[in-house]
């Protein structure tokens, strides 16, 4: 997996404690346990996208705030939207449905399909980082001088956008996931 972040799946299977090893040499529950803790890596993987998208809302805030304090008024609506769709798009991802691995679940998931999902997961890591220090660096630009509110709004709004549309292929993607077998 291409990254620069740590995979999520070897430090859970890292962090198990003595029930959950026992799960692993224990007929019926060793294929349970090993889906769970992919199930929980990806959950801890969208976390850290969830946070890194409400640090970028966070920040657009303080642009904004910056904006009202320049007197800058005619861009106000364009941050607006952007934060209203960061925050949008971030609550998406912290309630994203996860695939279950219960002992007898309704809809069969095996550890590839899980694996599938991780691993569609983790780009967007990537893609919450660079929306967050693009932002965070036309923060400076702004507050500098050397940028406009306006500049800042056309560069990150096709960022969202096209985080927006991957985040709607991965739902798309998990769909015929469940379905299928």
């Amino acid at each position: 997996m291409a990254g620069n972040g740590p995979d999520l799946r070897e430090k859970v299977d890292e962090s198990r404690g003595f029930l959950k090893k026992l799960q692993l040499v224990v007929p019926g529950l060793k294929e349970y346990r090993k889906l769970e803790d992919i199930r929980a890596a990806d959950e801890l993987l969208r976390k850290q996208v969830f946070d890194k998208l409400d640090s970028t809302k966070n920040n657009l805030e303080t642009l904004r705030k910056a904006m009202v304090d320049k007197g800058e008024f005619t861009s106000l609506t364009s941050i607006g939207a952007i934060i209203s769709q960061v925050q949008q798009v971030a609550g998406e991802v912290f309630n994203a449905q996860q695939g279950s691995a219960g002992i007898s679940p309704n809809i069969r998931i095996d550890d590839g399909t899980l694996n599938k999902l991780y691993e569609y997961d983790y780009n967007f890591v990537n893609s919450a980082e660079q929306i967050f220090s693009t932002v965070t660096t036309s923060m400076g630009d702004y507050s500098s001088g050397t940028t406009t509110a306006q500049a800042v709004a056309t560069k990150i709004s096709p960022m969202v956008d096209e985080f927006r549309r991957a985040w709607q292929q991965r739902l798309e993607s998990v769909e015929n996931i469940l379905v299928t077998k």
